[in-house]
């Protein structure tokens, strides 16, 4: 059973993930308000909905662009909370979507920088206030993407639901706790900040369910419908807080001006425009990061009523041998499951086969081990245990011997399936490894007139 906001190309899809059948509950019906699981409401003052408001700035270098609307949208959250703070808490964290990592980057030196002075020193002509970050006066800046680790995004998710306080963050609050720092007066403190900004990329789509959050800017029309759904739906969850979400178009981009151009019909009818996604889950690299963890998991799962003595205990990797008869069996039983995903012999061949060498490189390692006068144990190694581990996380890969390194290598989610690498430079080639290669031609530069 599953559940999804685009059914176009479902049965293929089931038919690609699950080997599977599908059927849509309920059919298709005559009212398309009306879909048994949801209906479509009337905007009200209880159910205010969401607002869109498309800016494409013609002329005009995409980064200045950023920097003002980012400027203006915390300046005038910053306003809204001076005049009428029982309504502006979902307003004050400016949540910015980008399609790159490097265009994110990029906009966080310009929150630290840029907008940060001109919020500080606010422009003469403006009626905005001034406004003051919550991290000692700097902008509180949090990201979402794929350079932060699973731990840290848990942390920056709860610490993202904590709202503003008016004793704490309007300008009348935030002058007078001055005025008694000043008289050396003692100064309460709270336990928790609230972010100023949050940059994400693509990871903010699925998992981040925050009500509190009502403002998003969202830099570049996203590549597809579904995403740009899915992000810009990540505010205005709450009755109390209407979401905001402005679109920054890039009019250096034919894509992106288009979109401006038809921007009203465009989202009044992008629930009709989302594309159907492909689905590639035998594709070779899928197969390389994919298996080990399911032939594993699946193994020790179907030895699980056996109790103790069984591959399903974490010392239990040891029975390789013993259950042989159950491995082969799964071995045959996943080939023949990605035959009917995949529809194609080709691909069920070569799943078995990467299976078998699995199931192989599982035995070396228990011999080698051996060997070692050690045990072998699925992942984890007990101090002074005489242990050795069958499998490894993939972003611990780098970290480990590549002589004795465990041959299963198991994502812990689907953004962390390899390791990442640290490129050291330095100007000193005395301090970097460098192997010239064989035959190395000799490079001459010619000589200049003025030589």
């Amino acid at each position: 059973m599953a559940s999804s906001a685009t059914v176009r190309n479902a049965a293929e899809q089931v038919r690609c993930l699950y080997g599977r059948r599908a059927a849509i509950f309920p059919p298709q019906v005559l009212d398309a308000g009306s879909t048994w699981f949801s209906s479509e409401l009337p905007i009200s003052a209880e159910h205010p909905g969401r607002r869109y408001v498309g800016v494409c700035a013609s002329g005009v270098r995409m980064t200045a662009a950023e920097i003002r609307l980012s400027e203006v949208l915390l300046a005038a959250g910053q306003l809204l909370l001076d005049v009428d703070p029982a309504s502006a808490d979902p307003y004050l964290t400016l949540v910015a979507y980008f399609n790159a990592t490097r265009e994110l980057a990029g906009m966080s030196r310009f929150l630290q920088d840029d907008v940060q002075t001109a919020l500080w020193s606010r422009r003469p002509w403006s009626r905005l206030p001034g406004r003051r970050g919550t991290d000692y006066g700097n902008q509180s800046i949090a990201e979402l993407t794929s350079r932060a680790s699973s731990t840290a995004i848990t942390t920056r998710l709860d610490q993202m639901a904590t709202p503003f306080d008016p004793d704490f963050d309007t300008t009348a609050a935030r002058a007078a706790r001055i005025a008694a720092l000043e008289a050396h007066k003692p100064l309460p403190d709270r336990e928790q900040t609230p972010f100023d900004v949050v940059l994400a990329t693509s990871m903010l789509q699925v998992g981040v369910d925050v009500p509190r959050l009502g403002l998003m800017l969202i830099v570049g029309q996203p590549k597809n419908t579904a995403e740009y759904i899915q992000a810009s739906s990540r505010v205005g969850r709450s009755a109390s807080g209407p979401g905001l979400v402005v679109t920054l178009g890039n009019w250096a981009r034919p894509r992106d001006l288009a979109h401006f151009e038809q921007f009203r019909h465009y989202h009044e009818t992008f629930y009709a425009q989302v594309e159907a996604l492909s689905v590639t889950p035998y594709s070779i690299t899928s197969i390389e990061r994919g298996l080990d963890g399911v032939l594993v998991s699946a193994a020790r799962v179907l030895a699980a009523s056996k109790g103790a003595d069984s591959l399903s205990p974490e010392d239990g990797a040891e029975r390789v041998e013993a259950e042989a008869a159950l491995l082969d069996g799964l071995v045959a039983r996943l080939a023949r499951r990605a035959q009917a995903a995949a529809d194609d012999k080709a691909t069920a061949t070569l799943v078995e086969q990467r299976l078998a060498n699995r199931v192989d490189q599982w035995r070396k390692r228990r011999i080698a081990l051996h060997q070692q006068g050690l045990k072998l144990v699925y992942e984890r190694v007990r101090r002074g245990a005489s242990q050795g581990a069958l499998m490894q996380s993939a972003e611990a890969g780098a970290d480990l011997d590549p002589l004795d390194r465990p041959p299963f290598t198991v994502a812990n989610s689907m953004r962390e399936v390899q390791p990442e690498i640290n490129l050291l430079v330095s100007p000193d080639s005395n301090r970097l490894a460098i192997r010239p290669p064989d035959n190395q031609p000799v490079w001459a530069f010619p000589a200049t007139q003025e030589d």
